[in-house]
């Protein structure tokens, strides 16, 4: 735990199931500090509060706001309370393993003026909308901002403490808030970090609440209109 005392979890969860309990109670050995962020979820009450007692704190959005300003929500907190403490943002529906949010973490405990991002090989059987979109997004990415960008989608990423301030003062609430985060890399006096991590879908991605049309168009905006 040496390695991981300086960093926090922090999980945005709408609409969660049994998998974010899993995760919880996986990563409880090696953080002592995880933080969720109800955002807004209807009919979950059971699995929040399997998590409770096991985390440093539930926070709560009374109506869905959207993954950036579930983040947000979570990064405020953070500096608040617990100043000082990187963090790691992971997804709830089981997607990034213990054992990869484990290596993110100790990476981004030592580093300062740049993020870490775990950054999916795609092996395996992808789904279709996943593939081309990420295929798509990084080279539409590296043209608008120079970036090689390996995974641009992958919610599984290390914020050094000296960086959150930067990142509250980001805009969007919602998927878009994640790309503007690697847009602004171009500012950060140091490049991305990108570590490798397994591709896990679970039944074909269809826990996703990303919407196809809305958020993609979200995220592009994000890039043509910094």
């Amino acid at each position: 735990m040496p390695g991981t005392s300086g960093i926090a979890v922090l999980i945005p969860a709408y609409q969660p199931d049994a998998k974010l309990v899993e995760l919880v109670e996986a990563l409880r050995a090696n953080f002592p500090h995880i933080v969720v962020v109800n955002d807004g979820s209807e009919g979950c009450e059971k699995t929040f509060d399997a998590v409770r007692d096991c985390v440093e704190a539930v926070l709560v959005h009374p109506a869905n706001r959207g993954k950036g300003a579930a983040l947000k929500t979570g990064f405020a907190w953070i500096l608040e309370h617990l100043p000082g403490i990187g963090v790691v943002t992971a997804d709830a529906d089981g997607q990034h393993t213990p054992d990869d949010i484990l290596r993110i973490a100790e990476a981004t405990a030592t580093r300062k003026g740049g993020i870490v991002l775990g950054v999916r090989t795609f092996e395996g059987r992808i789904p279709f909308r996943s593939r081309w979109g990420n295929g798509w997004t990084r080279i539409l990415f590296r043209l608008l901002t120079g970036l090689a960008i390996r995974d641009t989608q992958s919610g599984l990423r290390g914020i050094p403490s000296d960086m959150l301030e930067r990142m509250l003062s980001l805009r969007g609430d919602r998927y878009e808030y994640e790309t503007r985060m690697l847009v602004d890399a171009r500012h950060h006096a140091m490049p991305p970090l990108q570590i490798p991590i397994k591709t896990v879908y679970i039944e074909g991605n269809r826990s996703s609440h990303y919407r196809p049309l809305k958020d993609t168009l979200l995220t592009q905006a994000a890039l043509w209109l910094r």
